[in-house]
This record gives structure tokens, C-alpha cells and sequence, in this order.
């Protein structure tokens, strides 16, 4: 109410999607994310062992992970083994609503796919939703309000 929305036209075109992995830092709002061609148990396995890297002063890791079958799959679980200071914080099922990470997904898609211009044009789409990502590595006080980790 209260404003037009563009009328958006249907684009029909393959793969059509990104496919990114992110971690978010519930202490800084740093947000390490990672677009793959395709996030298979060994791509994930792969990220997994770069959380230590991000956190080299930590003593612990808390991952946050829903139940997704890639979470785990062999090559997920054997990344982990290998990285003793990871714990997993499992969430239960269908419960988005509790995993930060699902909430910065929500605040990236606002800000970029909400009624955008590109439908036909993914390439430009997908650079736009590449700009919003980087600038979150940096942690920010307004993505951990976003998300509900800060008040």
C-alpha cells in the first residue's frame, strides 16, 4: 500500500541462481560468504576448513547448522573432525527463524532482488548481489541488530 511496485516481466532461463555459503561472526557481524557453481558436501567440506583461518585467536568456534543433508555428509564431517576447535550448535528442523545466517540472507535479497530490473539480464543481477557482499566481511553493528544478536 502506499507505493507502486514495477511490474515485473517473467524471465525463463536456466540457472538462474547463485549459490553462495556464508559464515556470520555473532561478535563482529562479519559475514565471510563464498559463491560456488554448486554447494555439493565437497565444496562445503572445503569451506568448512577455512573458518579456523578467520578466527586463528579463538578458542572455540561455535558453527550454528540446521539439517540440511550436506551438513552431514562424510566429506562435511571429516572437514570438521579435522578442526577440533569447531563446535556444532545444531538447530532443530524447519526452524530458519533461528539461524542468523538465514537472516542476512533475507537482508541482502531485500536490498537486492526485491522487484529488481534484471530478470532478463542475470549476469548483471548477479553483480549487483556480488556489491552487497563484500562490505559485510567487515562486520557492522547494523547487520547483528538486523539479525538479533544486539539490542
Amino acid at each position: 500500500m502506499g507505493r507502486m511496485q514495477p511490474k515485473m516481466p517473467y524471465a525463463s532461463k536456466n540457472n538462474t541462481r547463485m549459490r553462495v555459503v556464508g559464515y556470520l561472526n555473532a561478535t563482529t557481524g562479519a559475514v565471510h560468504s563464498e559463491e560456488m557453481r554448486a554447494v555439493t558436501s565437497k565444496n562445503l567440506a572445503k569451506s568448512v576448513s577455512k573458518i579456523s583461518h578467520w578466527h586463528p585467536d579463538a578458542k572455540t568456534i561455535y558453527l550454528a547448522w540446521d539439517n540440511w543433508p550436506n551438513h552431514k555428509s562424510r566429506a562435511v564431517v571429516e572437514a570438521l573432525v579435522k578442526q577440533p576447535r569447531i563446535k556444532l550448535l545444531p538447530l532443530p528442523t524447519y526452524s530458519p527463524w533461528l539461524n542468523p545466517i538465514e537472516k542476512v540472507w533475507r537482508w541482502v535479497r531485500q536490498r537486492v532482488t526485491h522487484a529488481h530490473p534484471w530478470c532478463d539480464h542475470f549476469q548483471e543481477f548477479r553483480a549487483h548481489a556480488r556489491d552487497e557482499l563484500p562490505p559485510l566481511a567487515f562486520g557492522t553493528t547494523e547487520i547483528l541488530r538486523y539479525v538479533g544478536l544486539l539490542q
